[in-house]
């Protein structure tokens, strides 16, 4: 059986076995954070190197940062969606994460973003917002299933 050497394994998640929903999508963003981490520290030498000083005071605002945390799981015998919530600026930002039973664990098979024209209503004024065609909900294109 495969089992997972990322930071997630460390942190005692595993992808291939059974864990429930929240624990799968914990592991992910926390392997997610780690690899955003590294990456953020390869890329401060290269600002040191190519930003002006103005910018450079600001660099941290160029830094890869993904902060989410669970805020509802909904779960079938072979399928599950999870919602995330970060913060970002002055808004919160949810996502929605669509998983399937795989073998004997979980994958991502479509991730949607709640609409930031309506907020999730799925209203625009009087009629359907146009963006998530009234489901509060889009999909990011990045369908993997």
């Amino acid at each position: 059986m495969f089992e997972r050497c990322g930071p997630a394994a460390s942190l005692g998640f595993s992808a291939s076995r059974m864990n429930t929903p929240q624990q799968f999508i914990e592991a992910f963003l926390q392997e997610k954070a780690a690899i955003y981490n590294d990456a953020n520290a390869r890329l401060e030498p290269v600002y040191q190197e190519y930003f002006g000083k103005p910018l450079l005071q600001r660099s941290g605002n160029f830094l890869l940062r993904d902060r989410q945390v669970v805020d509802d799981v909904k779960q079938s015998s072979a399928s599950a969606t999870v919602i995330t919530r970060s913060h970002f600026k002055t808004a919160d930002l949810r996502a929605r994460y669509h998983l399937s039973t795989a073998g004997d664990g979980w994958k991502i098979i479509r991730i949607d973003r709640e609409c930031f024209i309506c907020r999730g209503t799925g209203r625009s004024g009087d009629t359907a917002c146009k963006k998530c065609a009234g489901e509060g909900w889009y999909d990011t294109g990045g369908d993997v299933g």
